[in-house]
């Protein structure tokens, strides 16, 4: 999942491979939207990386649906579960527009009305941020902070998927089929990309979503982990193949029509490494891919930030050198790198200060924002019923 919620397994172990997962995704996110020259630019796995989203969401339906289903069905408390995943996300998400939004005052300060709070930093833009309708529909296209509508989008697989299993959850299976048959036609329809975003982006995200929950509730086995250690050659085959498929398939078919099939793909490659059978998963267990998977959230949101702020370095930079370290690009505006090195240079600052930055609003920001929500589920119990499900990671 996006927010770097724990993938718990029944044991209270956690699917560490899968927290691996999630921090070199949300990585390749980050180079993704990096606007340099150089690697970046020539690399078809990062061009494509957008694509990577969808296996956030994928994870999220999976782990979503192996940690709450069961307590959920029990208690039917909707409102504790999705109190808790709105404190989950909700204070870093609050945090990143809170950042740019007091550089935008900086600049109405400095230069006047005329220049700030338009285009993607319009008021209606940030209207729609704290409300979390970005991918709604509601706007042409993404501001402020833009990573952010895939959560936006989360919020409502959340919704979706806790009211199914409180009310009908025999249903949740046969919904969920639904929901990626009928989903990704109409994103194709209406779309015409995968890249749903700002418009119909809730609509990819159930999509995914629903494929984790079905990974979850009808392929997977209670003690298939445990089994696959036991054949640690065989699922090192089956990760290396996996990893394989994922790399060849963003690259080469990202900007295709067969992108549609993203939640599959990455899909199959979850329930695989879900197994943590092999040395690939071993690898994916080490302390630097342990410690992506926990501040994955934080990378995630704020590297647009990050990027923003090292543009307006570039620039100050470039104006006290006397030289232009932008070009243009005919599909992504302006580049920091005129020599290719310059662009890889760029790109490894900006991932190194995202990694650090996002250390930081992991502790400060992140781990108070859960500890507030489950005081305020606590304090909701003692004054009423109390449910049965657990706290979220």
């Amino acid at each position: 999942m996006i927010e770097g919620r724990a993938a718990v397994r029944n044991d209270g172990a956690r699917f560490q491979t899968l927290d691996g997962w999630r921090g070199v995704c949300a990585l390749l996110v980050v180079c993704f939207h990096a606007p340099v020259t150089g690697f970046a630019e020539t690399s078809g796995l990062i061009r494509n990386a957008f694509l990577f989203v969808d296996f956030f969401f994928v994870l999220s339906g999976f782990v979503i649906a192996h940690a709450f289903y069961e307590t959920l069905r029990e208690s039917r408390d909707f409102g504790r579960f999705f109190l808790l995943r709105l404190a989950r996300v909700y204070p870093l998400h609050l945090a990143m527009l809170l950042l740019p939004l007091a550089f935008e005052c900086a600049r109405l300060a400095l230069k006047g009305p005329g220049e700030t709070f338009q285009g993607g930093t319009s008021l209606e833009g940030l209207l729609a941020s704290l409300m979390m309708v970005q991918s709604f529909g509601f706007l042409d296209t993404l501001t402020w902070n833009y990573p952010s509508w895939s959560i936006s989008a989360e919020l409502v697989a959340y919704a979706a998927f806790a009211g199914v299993v409180v009310t009908a959850p025999r249903l949740l299976v046969p919904l969920s089929v639904l929901s990626i048959v009928v989903g990704l036609p109409v994103i194709a329809m209406v779309i015409g990309t995968m890249d749903a975003s700002s418009n119909l982006g809730w609509l990819r995200c159930l999509a995914g979503f629903s494929v984790g929950v079905i990974l979850r509730r009808v392929v997977w086995r209670d003690g298939a982990a445990a089994e696959a250690k036991r054949h640690p050659t065989s699922w090192s085959l089956a990760e290396l193949a996996a990893v394989l498929l994922v790399g060849v398939f963003v690259s080469r078919q990202g900007g295709t029509d067969l992108a549609y099939a993203a939640p599959f793909v990455f899909g199959l490659a979850l329930y695989v490494f879900a197994h943590e059978g092999g040395i690939l998963s071993r690898a994916l267990k080490t302390r630097p891919f342990a410690f992506l998977g926990l501040i994955s959230y934080s990378l995630y949101m704020t590297h647009a930030f990050v990027i923003d702020r090292v543009h307006n370095a570039v620039t100050v930079l470039g104006k006290l050198a006397g030289e232009e370290l932008f070009v243009q690009s005919a599909t992504r505006n302006e580049l920091i790198g005129p020599e290719a090195w310059q662009g890889t240079l760029a790109l490894v600052v900006i991932v190194a200060v995202t990694i650090v930055f996002s250390a930081l609003t992991y502790r400060f920001v992140e781990k108070p924002g859960m500890a507030l929500g489950r005081r305020l589920v606590g304090r909701s119990e003692r004054s009423g019923t109390p449910a049965k499900s657990p706290a979220a990671a």
